[in-house]
């Protein structure tokens, strides 16, 4: 292929071999090199709801559910409607308001009960939990952010500062402004909070990459009364547990509690267009962002673009008038039920949960290996065969590679998850133990390597 611009009309024309060798070139060798071998090399060229179809016209089903972005499923006919009939209007124009922006905001404090009744908008997950440290710190004045061992909150420098496990180091970060405790231990956050002066506790209901671990019973009841003495700023992120996920619209909803600070990201818009949401009480707001003096502080380029927040706007319309949230919680207990079976019947598979469709399957018997490296392709293996041989997608958590996030879209059935059960059975059905899995993992991630 020669070295040439390319047309959109011209991308049909090119060849599989000529896509894949400009994806490895010009884009990322690295994960190319990890698609290979895993055998995980697909173009995809449709989707719709929980389904994608390949080139080759085969279909899938997606339970990856794009990390969490899918929550409507693809390319859900309603916020594509949205977003065309409103193509005529300004999508980016500064200097006057945004009629959708202070209509995203009401509906987001009506969800809330409006007990967080100011938000603003960003780009990103990361972006979202940015603008929630920034507006701690505006707030308190000083102090330290708070995180917690294998907590996630994306990759920008504030937010990889609170990134819970090693691979952080590879950055700059702020340590010295960044204090690690344990996810659901109390008492070290009453340490931390005796010790040092807090700005901010930034925490997931459920942590999602770190494994789908859920708190102790009446945890977050607790940390609440902590921040309320401590004066300390209680952020939560429910950029991937949030929108109806866990089985109620807020997975805060299901702790007895409310946060300071609400971060929201991912299926806000549809898995249509990338926005984020900061809501914050009103006494926060009115302390920071609400005087005068710093009014444009928050503002970005494309934060709170019109075609955003009417993707967000028709988003959560939808998630309400279709009960999704309590169609997760019905249906996360029918898949916990199925996938505890196959915990019951394969010995490799320790432990299932999770909160609705919000569901972590681990392989805690990787583990007797004790060969980190080994693991992760042993669950690459497991993937590539689900992927491969059952037409199925899926993933492993960030933070703990393990672990087989559940993570469909919301409008998944329940023949759909007798699927992806049944998929996963017969693949566990090959290899019986790990030792079998990890002699499996070697011959194929080697017949790979050579192709």
């Amino acid at each position: 292929m020669n070295f040439m611009f390319i047309k959109l009309k011209d991308i049909k024309n090119l060849t599989s071999k000529e896509l894949n060798n400009l994806y490895e070139k010009n884009f990322s060798n690295s994960l190319h090199e990890f698609f290979k071998l895993g055998d995980m090399v697909v173009q995809y060229d449709k989707a719709s709801g929980i389904n994608v179809w390949d080139t080759e016209g085969n279909k899938y089903l997606d339970f990856m559910g794009g990390f969490g972005a899918l929550n409507l499923g693809h390319n859900h006919p309603r916020i594509i409607e949205a977003v065309k009939n409103h193509f005529p209007d300004p999508n980016l124009l500064q200097q006057s308001i945004n009629v959708y922006n202070g209509v995203l905001a009401n509906n987001i404090s009506y969800l809330t009960g409006d007990k967080l009744p100011v938000s603003f908008f960003t780009n990103s997950g990361t972006e979202t939990v940015e603008e929630a440290i920034k507006i701690a710190y505006m707030y308190k004045g000083k102090g330290k952010i708070l995180y917690c061992t294998n907590g996630y909150h994306g990759k920008t420098l504030g937010a990889i500062s609170a990134l819970g496990i090693k691979s952080k180091n590879k950055f700059l970060h702020f340590e010295d402004s960044f204090i690690e405790i344990p996810f659901g231990d109390i008492n070290a956050l009453i340490k931390a909070a005796k010790k040092h002066s807090i700005a901010a506790f930034l925490v997931e209901p459920i942590q999602g990459e770190g494994g789908i671990n859920l708190p102790p019973q009446g945890y977050f009841e607790a940390v609440r009364e902590i921040c309320n003495e401590s004066e300390i700023v209680f952020i939560l992120d429910e950029i991937q547990s949030g929108l109806g996920r866990c089985g109620t619209m807020f997975c805060y909803e299901q702790l007895h509690i409310v946060p300071d600070v609400l971060c929201l990201s991912k299926s806000l818009s549809g898995g249509i267009i990338p926005v984020g949401s900061v809501s914050v009480k009103q006494e926060i707001w009115d302390k920071t962002y609400g005087k005068m003096k710093n009014a444009m502080l928050p503002s970005t380029t494309f934060g709170g673009n019109t075609l955003a927040c009417v993707a967000a706007i028709e988003t959560l319309t939808v998630i309400k008038e279709d009960s999704l949230a309590e169609r997760a919680k019905d249906l996360g207990t029918y898949a916990l039920m199925k996938l505890n079976k196959l915990k019951d019947k394969h010995e490799i598979i320790t432990e299932v949960r999770g909160k609705g469709l919000f569901i972590g399957i681990e392989f805690g018997g990787l583990k007797k290996l004790h060969l980190p490296m080994l693991e992760e392709f042993m669950m690459v293996n497991i993937i590539s065969k689900m992927l491969r041989n059952h037409k199925i997608l899926c993933g492993f958590a960030a933070n703990n590679p393990c672990v087989i996030k559940f993570e469909p879209p919301l409008i998944v059935t329940k023949e759909e998850i007798d699927c992806f059960a049944e998929a996963l059975d017969k693949v566990l059905d090959e290899n019986k133990n790990e030792f079998s899995l990890a002699v499996d993992t070697l011959k194929n991630t080697a017949k790979n390597f050579i192709n």
